[in-house]
């Protein structure tokens, strides 16, 4: 795949495999969400742009859900394949890749592509093993890890002992190089807050980790067969992380995989960073692949103060609350009042209060007060600056504030601070309305002299609320394009940044007034 644009580039991103043993939740939807915006961002600068998501389907997970809702394990992977699609799709997720993990020829070949390289590395070895084995987070813990005898990270779950013959990855051989990655890319682990916890796995010593499990005598075979051994299949992490290379080409359409790896951005949550950040780097290493350039870390999401939990029923549908208050209100949500950084909790006052307040107050007022005031001033249609008169002060105020705001929040969105960045743009939405009240156009209209300051300030609002739209596209994507239809422009396009980027950089030709955007919601 090639792009004939000499300005392209290319990114990828992904998301965590998700492990459907039940619906999604509003838990699963802050990276998701997180990652849409960085992949649209991207497109709107005219990269050319990839974007993995999936689901893991070959843990034991699936087979005990299958078992406890009365279904084989083929039909609940496919009710659980519509019950995710139907959420990403709610939440406008923009996905080029969708990877089931048990279903598809391209990423058994990946999987076991990865596992011969790292088998003629000499790092793949056969062993028996005894240990505490989690099935909620696939992982075996030493008796020292648990806490009073439950899963350090699944407080309800007492792991199970097992004792078989595994396959194993060596990754023990890859400390030092690990070490040593960190050090020479100190952005690897993004944020940096959650670096220390890596670091001190490596300098405790890495373990080697199983990579299969035995098939049972009379039990369902589920998993991907390990080469040359059918009586093992791959262990889930080992099979699972190779989706961000199985679905970009690996390894039978290396023009492709060549055009997007290594991966810009793996997004996802803290439970899971030792397996993206120390285990995958050492599978690739061993493979004789380049390393992703970035691993993106988020916190926990609790939701009212408790516990996101299936088992205890304290779970939310994404489709539910964006059937309540719209998906790009829900999307403005999880990425203004969320940091990487740190855990956060969801509260629906707060939503409401977001909604209302930055949405309704500040974003719609504005759109409402500009298209309005064209209406009425100049017949709908928008002033020419050449039939302006020369900027003023608080024009020029105006242009520099949405050039720092946006330039600001560019630098923000790359450094993956997204609460941050949608702040800096809500910097010029807050401008703009300040620039209404301080011309106040409604007294400018009725001097017949001033009707060419009315043209600057009329089209200088207008361009402003240009740019606010086409700088939220990539958070809040459909409320962007209505905001571009009643300023009759047409809806964002990739490599809209780069080509309308610039203050003045489109014209215009009429407005189309249309009902308010966020019409207040009271309780």
């Amino acid at each position: 795949m090639t792009n004939a644009d000499p300005q392209s580039s290319s990114f990828y991103v992904t998301t965590a495999i998700d492990y459907p043993n039940g619906e999604p939740h509003i838990g699963h939807a802050l990276e998701k969400v997180g990652a849409d915006v960085v992949a649209r961002y991207h497109r709107l600068q005219g990269d050319e742009t990839a974007f993995c998501m999936g689901l893991d389907v070959n843990s034991q997970h699936i087979l005990t859900a299958a078992a406890k809702n009365g279904v084989s394990s083929t039909e609940w992977v496919g009710q659980m394949d519509v019950a995710f699609r139907r959420a990403w799709d709610a939440l406008d997720l923009s996905r080029t890749a969708w990877v089931l993990t048990n279903s598809e020829d391209r990423h058994r070949r990946a999987s076991e592509e990865l596992f011969r390289r790292a088998q003629a590395s000499g790092d793949i070895y056969k062993a028996a093993y005894a240990g505490w084995y989690c099935p909620n987070c696939n992982n075996y813990y030493t008796e020292d890890e648990l806490v009073e005898g439950y899963c350090p990270l699944h407080p309800t779950v007492t792991p199970e002992w097992l004792e078989e013959e595994n396959y194993f990855f060596a990754l023990s051989n890859y400390t030092d190089r690990l070490k040593a990655h960190l050090a020479a890319n100190p952005d690897f682990i993004t944020p940096a807050v959650w670096r220390p916890e890596m670091l001190g796995l490596l300098d405790s010593g890495l373990r080697d980790f199983s990579v299969s499990r035995q098939v049972r005598p009379g039990a369902e075979p589920w998993g991907i067969p390990v080469p040359g051994d059918p009586d093992h299949v791959l262990y889930v992490w080992f099979d699972a992380l190779t989706t961000y290379i199985s679905a970009i080409g690996f390894p039978d359409d290396l023009e492709t995989f060549e055009r997007y790896w290594p991966a810009d951005s793996h997004v996802i949550g803290v439970d899971i960073q030792r397996f993206h950040c120390l285990y995958w780097p050492a599978m690739l290493l061993s493979a004789g692949l380049p390393l992703p350039r970035r691993v993106v870390v988020h916190g926990f999401i609790t939701l009212e103060g408790g516990r996101i939990s299936t088992s205890l029923g304290n779970v939310l549908d994404p489709v539910d609350v964006i059937t309540e208050f719209g998906v790009d209100p829900v999307r403005y949500y999880l990425t203004r009042d969320f940091s990487f950084k740190s855990s956060g909790d969801f509260n629906r006052a707060n939503l409401l209060r977001r909604y209302n307040d930055d949405l309704a107050n500040d974003l719609g007022n504005l759109l409402n007060r500009v298209v309005a005031m064209i209406g009425r001033y100049r017949d709908g249609q928008v002033p020419q600056v050449a039939d302006s008169a020369p900027p003023g002060d608080l024009e020029n105020d105006l242009r520099r504030v949405a050039d720092e705001s946006r330039a600001h929040a560019a630098t923000l969105i790359e450094r993956w601070e997204l609460d941050t960045a949608i702040q800096a743009l809500w910097t010029l939405v807050r401008r703009a309305n300040q620039y209404l009240e301080e011309r106040q156009p409604w007294k400018i209209a009725k001097d017949p002299a001033a009707q060419l300051t009315l043209n600057t300030v009329l089209w200088s609002a207008a361009e402003a609320t240009r740019l606010i739209a086409l700088s939220l596209a990539p958070f809040l994507p459909s409320t962007a394009d209505r905001i571009l239809a009643q300023l009759g422009l047409p809806p964002t396009a990739p490599g809209d940044a780069r080509n309308h980027g610039e203050w003045g950089s489109q014209p215009f030709t009429a407005v189309v007034p249309a009902p308010p955007l966020f019409p207040k919601i009271e309780e």
